[in-house]
């Protein structure tokens, strides 16, 4: 094996580590290039709103979308040069076309790369030793895998974001859109009768839990932001620790040791 195969072998164990903490170990922070990269990206986009003054809210809710397409395009990149650099010294003799003189520069081998990673002998050139045709078959397995695993990826991503705003949504309308907790609990307990506020804040504290939970399992979320103010997780986080806050202010502390 040649040291650029080596090297190119290196990069697609690389990333598809980096894959795999993202996607399937889900803790934040875990990636190897991608929280780099997440960030990276976010510093760029927020350098580019900061001119837009008052419309920067509005710029800025388009970088989590665009983190997540810069990512996949990111892993996709990767993925094709680590299979190009293994692929690039067999164009010409153990890779080569049906037909006519086969080109052996480094796009050519980008090109096969991309092609064995979506489908098995795709595009004009195709292997003809063992070796070679065991390389396309592994780039196949790989890209079909990576496929399956970002779309879902995005699935479970989205599904989160969503729950994510609902909750947020919830506490605008429980505190009548003003963002005060004392609002939201003169509104579950009408004259001091707590009557269903035990169960509605029992809700909300799964809720809250949950998003939290979503936000170590998906660290993308971190970087989605809406223009209502109402949809910001700072607001509704402090909106629900002050009412905890209030909640247990008032409490007997006697009665509760009693």
């Amino acid at each position: 094996m040649m040291i650029e195969q080596m090297i190119g072998a290196a990069l697609m164990l690389l990333f598809l580590a980096d894959i795999f903490l993202t996607v399937l170990y889900a803790r934040a922070g875990t990636g190897l290039i991608a929280p780099h990269w997440s960030r990276l990206i976010w510093a760029l986009l927020r350098a580019v709103a900061a001119p837009f003054g008052r419309r920067r809210g509005e710029v800025l809710s388009v970088v989590g979308p665009l983190i997540v397409v810069s990512l996949i395009g990111f892993w996709a990149i990767g993925m094709a040069a680590g299979a190009a650099l293994a692929i690039h010294p067999e164009l010409g003799t153990a890779i080569r076309p049906s037909s006519g003189k086969a080109s052996t520069d480094f796009v050519t081998a980008l090109m096969v790369a991309g092609n064995s990673l979506s489908i098995v002998g795709g595009g004009d050139y195709s292997p003809h030793t063992t070796g070679t045709r065991l390389l396309f078959l592994i780039n196949s397995l790989i890209g079909a895998s990576m496929l399956s695993l970002v779309l879902s990826y995005l699935v479970q991503v989205y599904s989160a974001l969503q729950a994510r705003n609902a909750l947020a949504l919830t506490v605008d309308l429980m505190s009548d859109g003003t963002g005060d907790a004392a609002v939201m609990l003169a509104r579950l307990m009408p004259e001091g009768e707590a009557g269903d506020a035990t169960s509605d804040l029992g809700n909300l504290a799964r809720s809250l839990a949950a998003t939290k939970e979503a936000h170590h399992f998906y660290p993308l979320l971190f970087y989605f932001r809406f223009k209502e103010p109402f949809y910001a997780v700072s607001r509704f986080s402090f909106v629900l620790l002050d009412a905890a806050t209030l909640i247990d202010t008032a409490l007997d502390r006697g009665a509760m040791a009693l």
